[in-house]
């Protein structure tokens, strides 16, 4: 455990940080399940739903949530599952 008081505080904020950014993980995940999904079924609204997908995939990258190559993997094999149904 931390003795200082800025490291204790540091402590307590990336406790909550790790929180926060695995809420948002969990998230952007059930967005790709429901992605997955949509594709699968030939959904009319799959094109809405792919778009809402990788602009949260994006987000989370730019927040460093996810790294910007597994972003950018994610949503290359998103858009190949689009195009081949």
């Amino acid at each position: 455990m931390a003795n200082l008081k800025s490291s204790k505080k540091r402590a307590l904020i990336a406790e909550q940080r790790n929180i926060v950014n695995s809420q948002k993980r969990s998230a952007m995940r059930n967005q790709v399940k429901k992605c997955n999904t949509a594709i699968a079924a030939s959904d009319e609204n799959k094109e809405t739903i792919l778009n809402k997908t990788i602009s949260v995939i994006d987000k989370m990258a730019q927040k460093g949530i996810i790294h910007t190559k597994t972003a950018g993997r994610k949503i290359s094999r998103l858009q190949k599952k689009f195009n081949v149904q």
